[in-house]
């Protein structure tokens, strides 16, 4: 009769788990939603309890404040990110395919997940959130460890199949440390996402794509 009962409350708790993990996932859409329409800084819990159709209470039971909703889903969508780089056909990379082609693979799903989420993108500064929020000084420290170890599980890994193969041999950049090349790329994807931003237009992603696999494989100046 015990053991009947025990099983009794683990599938009682399995159950909860499951429910929480789904109502804190559609207060991730929903935050979403509205941080793209109003922008981070005009966007209130109120506005995000609306969306979902939750009370703003509730709300509470999932995220403290605004800047942990913004975290948890910057930390969501990069996820994200990363599933579909090893999962989807067009932007699957691999060690067997060159570092031009894994490159561009990576910078082209980056580009079009700026993209999807260029008006939340355009509002928010992750940096100022972290500055922000005096209740939870770790969020900044968290957040520079998922993006070393998003390095780790991504950029560097076409970095290091490169080196096996000696693909990059030659180039200036094999002597770079290995972070240092993670961050190299991240601010040359990050300078277009910048100009569009600066333009307040997004611009030609394959082309901007081509742009910058050719002026890291080639450089700009002449030989």
């Amino acid at each position: 009769m015990s053991c009947g009962n025990e099983s009794n409350e683990e599938k009682a708790t399995l159950i909860s788990n499951k429910v929480r993990a789904m109502k804190s996932e559609l207060i991730l859409d929903a935050a979403l939603t509205v941080f793209s329409r109003k922008g981070v800084a005009e966007a209130t819990l109120e506005d995000i309890a609306q969306e979902v159709g939750f009370s703003k209470a509730s709300i509470y039971n999932y995220y403290p404040n605004k800047e942990r909703i913004i975290y948890n889903l910057t930390i969501r969508e990069w996820e994200n990110f990363l599933e579909q780089l090893f999962n989807s056909p067009e932007f699957l990379i691999s060690p067997e395919q060159s570092f031009e082609e894994n490159l561009r693979r990576y910078m082209l799903l980056q580009l079009k997940t700026f993209v999807k989420h260029f008006h939340f993108i355009v509002s928010v500064n992750l940096t100022e959130v972290f500055k922000s929020e005096d209740k939870d000084k770790d969020m900044l420290r968290e957040f520079i460890e998922f993006k070393d170890d998003l390095y780790k599980r991504g950029l560097l890994k076409i970095y290091l199949w490169a080196k096996d193969k000696d693909e990059i041999g030659t180039m200036v950049i094999s002597s770079l440390p290995e972070s240092s090349f993670c961050r190299m790329i991240d601010g040359t994807i990050l300078g277009v996402v910048h100009e569009w931003i600066y333009n307040q237009e997004i611009g030609n992603v394959e082309e901007a794509v081509d742009f910058l696999v050719y002026f890291i494989i080639n450089g700009i100046g002449k030989k």
